[in-house]
């Protein structure tokens, strides 16, 4: 059974199998071909404990492993200094101080721009007969949004939208492509560089800018503008594919959300719970030998949490098959738990809304330009949705 979690039925439908594994068990062994064993935690309970657990650590080479734990990640060292690598307390230290300039208020300053990036996409998009919702508008919408934060010229964008494309596309949370590491750490090295003789008014510069004692060295502040950079862009793409494709299937529920926005974000929550772009954690590692439901993880063995398994968990929400708008998603894990929750979730949800609220318009006059069953969706074990999302304009 577990050989299937890396075919393309499953990449469209995770969900009967993922059930199946839930049903029969919190913890699973699994053996994707070309990669290393891993244990993927199905239930919720055990996914929230997992995600908060001190003992599954983040950092390799803390139990004992390289860098490159998995083939093709021999780089892997050259960003050993973002949050998603590291655990307290330098984690700790790490988050502070990228938390310090990425605050609600610059978040919420960037509203008017991604308000502005979603309307020219939308006018350049109607021009034609059909295009992709996916590809074209929220892979550019998100691309804007996260080079805007972090200060990327305008110029470069589309060669970041190809890195993290390509980033997100192995099959296994952890396989990288060594020159696409490269790649974009050299060019982050010229454009801090730059900034620290031109300072702007976005959160690389402020990073530089930071005077404090524990300011980011030169790597930390790479890792960091590369992790950004990627775990930014892909997985607001896919959220608000998901998002998009999701209301192109409910008709009834586009209607009322014309009626009353106000209802968006919270249509939004549920969509996350429902239909989360992430269906796995980033992988943790465990420090020490750790038993969970009669089964002993090893020290060193890897561990994933299926974060779309655990937000269908019937254990956890009533109804959890059935797609409930008005329902309390509180404790959903779309954007992770404890000192690992995503620090751009907000941004995230920023960006799906403004997205639903420029496109509320259009979605009654758009259907799928191909049929269901030839959409591609993406492979592997860490994101979930559409890669592409073709739609027809209904000519009047």
């Amino acid at each position: 059974m577990h050989g299937k979690l890396r075919t393309t039925d499953f990449a469209a439908n995770p969900f009967d199998l993922l059930g199946e594994l839930r049903e029969t068990g919190p913890v699973h062994r699994c053996e994707p071909p070309g990669s290393a064993p891993i244990w993927l935690i199905t239930r919720h309970a055990e996914g929230a404990a997992a995600l908060t657990d001190p003992r599954l650590v983040k950092d390799p080479t803390a139990v004992g492993l390289p860098a490159g734990w998995q083939p093709g990640m021999e780089t892997s060292q050259l960003w050993s200094k973002d949050l998603a690598s590291n655990d307290p307390p330098n984690h700790t230290r790490l988050r502070k101080l990228v938390a310090r300039p990425f605050t609600k208020r610059r978040v919420d300053a960037m509203r008017p721009g991604i308000e502005k990036a979603a309307r020219e996409l939308r006018e350049n998009m109607v021009r034609h007969e059909t295009f992709d919702l996916v590809t074209e508008f929220a892979g550019g919408l998100t691309t804007a949004t996260i080079c805007d934060l972090l200060g990327v010229p305008a110029a470069d964008r589309d060669t970041f939208q190809g890195w993290a494309d390509t980033f997100f596309t192995v099959t296994v949370p952890g396989q990288a492509d060594n020159d696409l590491f490269i790649s974009i750490t050299k060019y982050f090295a010229r454009l801090i560089a730059r900034k620290r003789d031109d300072p702007q008014d976005d959160l690389l510069s402020a990073l530089i800018k930071d005077t404090g004692d524990d300011k980011l060295d030169g790597h930390e502040l790479i890792s960091m503008a590369s992790s950004l950079l990627l775990t930014g862009h892909e997985p607001a793409v896919r959220l608000i594919g998901n998002v998009l494709f999701s209301l192109l299937h409910r008709p009834g529920l586009v209607r009322e959300l014309r009626d009353d926005p106000s209802l968006i974000p919270a249509t939004i929550r549920e969509i996350i719970r429902f239909d989360s772009p992430a269906l796995t954690s980033l992988v943790r590692f465990a420090a020490e030998d750790i038993e969970m439901d009669d089964v002993v993880i090893r020290r060193g063995d890897a561990v994933l949490v299926s974060l779309l398994s655990a937000n269908r968990d019937p254990e956890k929400f009533e109804r959890a098959d059935e797609f409930l708008p008005a329902r309390d998603t509180t404790g959903h894990l779309g954007f992770g738990l404890g000192i690992h929750f995503c620090i751009g979730a907000q941004l995230a949800q920023l960006e799906a809304e403004v997205a639903v609220r420029e496109l509320l318009p259009l979605l009654p006059e758009l259907s799928l330009a191909v049929p269901e069953s030839e959409l591609p969706y993406h492979p592997g074990l860490q994101m979930y949705g559409v890669q592409s999302l073709p739609v027809r304009l209904r000519q009047v």
